[in-house]
């Protein structure tokens, strides 16, 4: 009998279902050029987030996307033209990054990694990019957590001023140093290189919701080809 985890009673998306909404809305960012579309698929993003109780990253997404628009259209074309030259083209990537930025925030928020793992597992990636994909994602996490032990430590020592970066610098990276073995050999004693089929109590299934964001991100990536082919 297969026993059933937290994951099963959540809200998020399954693995399988969230990796291909990430391939659509990469296809539909880089394809697509018009600004309704873009608005709308944030939109579409942000309500995704809501919905899986991740009310205050989707705020700040909402707000960081308004915030991006009214630097394009309100801001640059009344500023000097040495600084809206210098700052359009970041902002004009950031815009086209934003919807992939949300979505790869969505998984990791709501996907524990070995339910990431073994939906990739499932679709025969290499182990290649299994074993660095899974450190990687483990290695920021703990990296944030040592920052906050380190910030703590400043200030019982009452450190301030410029004294704070090299108070900040030095220790991380020899904790970064140490972290990436640590991690490394910790993936190695769980067996992550044995090549060897892997088993697992956790079960994935598709479920109505990961099949409506799979047909919402189907629905606006023929909107883009429909676009493009009416504008030829």
């Amino acid at each position: 009998m297969v026993r059933k985890s937290k994951y099963e009673g959540a809200t998020c998306l399954d693995p399988r279902a969230a990796l291909l909404l990430l391939l659509l809305v990469t296809v539909v960012v880089f394809a697509q050029q018009s600004l309704y579309l873009e608005f709308a698929l944030v939109t579409v993003l942000v309500g995704l987030f809501l919905c899986c109780g991740l009310f205050k990253n989707g705020l700040i997404f909402m707000l960081g996307f308004g915030f991006l628009l009214v630097l394009q259209y309100y801001i640059f074309p009344i500023a000097p033209q040495i600084f809206a030259d210098f700052f359009a083209i970041l902002t004009s990537y950031a815009r086209k990054v934003f919807p992939c930025i949300m979505v790869g925030m969505l998984i990791v928020k709501t996907i524990p990694m070995r339910y990431l793992i073994l939906a990739m597992r499932k679709w025969h990636f290499p182990q290649k990019l299994i074993i660095p994909l899974s450190v990687t994602l483990c290695y920021f996490p703990v990296i944030r957590e040592e920052i906050g032990h380190i910030r703590d430590a400043m200030k019982l020592r009452k450190v301030s001023g410029a004294a704070k970066a090299e108070a900040i610098l030095v220790p991380l990276i020899f904790s970064a140093a140490n972290t990436a073995e640590e991690l490394g050999a910790a993936a190695v004693t769980r067996g992550i290189e044995n090549p060897a089929p892997k088993t697992s109590v956790i079960e994935l299934r598709f479920r109505l919701r990961d099949y409506i964001c799979i047909a919402v991100g189907l629905i606006f990536v023929l909107a883009v080809f429909w676009l493009k082919r009416g504008a030829i």
